[in-house]
């Protein structure tokens, strides 16, 4: 057995030339080498591959992306909006069916939405200025701490970081509207917009903001993507098994 657990980053669809392209943002990968100690394997295209290799993976990564998940999924209205339907069918299949068999999940951003789609929660549109990055800044800068998120007591990121309120970055247009019966709140902002969950009897964790940007020096960042690391490596020490039929988390169809 590898000494680095292998965990599966999910990829989105994108256009470079005309031609498509299943992309990951490097950010994402050196935040799990360096600082989750993982091995990567990037994976997109349909559902089903992935669903059913499983358990040859010790953990599941979904990042965000700049195309959101398409409404008619959670029940909204459609939009002319550029979608990536094999994205949103990968997470959709894939969250719930890692949940059900305990393997630690790591979600970001977008990551966090598919999330509470994938339990049966909906997302809503943010007002125009809200929670958004000034792109008029340099990109390094667009991802620091932008404003504090409180962490209930009790919760998963309140026990791993061991504070009542930390600063984080804000970089979406999109968030939590409600919230899945099977997802616990793990972050609020100040302005009452969801910004982690947790969920299943393991580590899953999602956030809305971005913690790879700044993975190696942030200690918010660093707590979350080494608490990943941890639950991989506990995963790969073990005989894991195939996703067990559907329990009691549920899947949005």
């Amino acid at each position: 057995m590898s000494a680095r657990p292998l965990v599966a980053l999910a990829a989105s669809a994108e256009s470079v030339d005309g031609v498509p392209h299943t992309a990951v943002r490097e950010v994402y990968v050196r935040a799990l080498e360096r600082v989750s100690g993982c091995a990567v394997a990037v994976v997109g295209g349909p559902a089903p591959g992935l669903v059913d290799v499983l358990d040859r993976f010790d953990g599941v990564v979904f990042g965000g992306h700049q195309i959101d998940v398409a409404p008619p999924r959670y029940g909204g209205w459609p939009r002319l909006a550029p979608g990536d339907p094999d994205r949103d069918e990968l997470a959709l299949r894939v969250l719930p069916a890692a949940l059900r068999a305990g393997l630690p999940v790591l979600g970001i951003c977008r990551g966090l939405q598919e999330l509470n789609v994938a339990l049966g929660g909906t997302l809503r549109d943010l007002p125009d200025g809200s929670h958004r990055e000034d792109v008029s800044q340099p990109r390094d800068r667009q991802y620091r701490p932008a404003h504090d998120v409180h962490l209930p007591e009790g919760g998963v990121l309140r026990q791993l970081l061991g504070y009542a309120k930390v600063p984080v970055n804000s970089l979406h247009h999109q968030a939590i509207d409600r919230v899945a019966p099977d997802l616990r709140v793990e972050a609020v902002a100040d302005d009452g917009v969801i910004e982690a969950g947790s969920a299943g009897d393991g580590f899953c964790l999602a956030v809305q903001w971005h913690p790879e940007w700044y993975a190696e020096t942030d200690p918010v960042s660093t707590a979350i993507f080494h608490a990943f690391g941890v639950a991989a490596r506990l995963a790969a020490r073990q005989d894991f098994p195939l996703p067990r039929p559907m329990s009691s988390i549920g899947m949005n169809s």
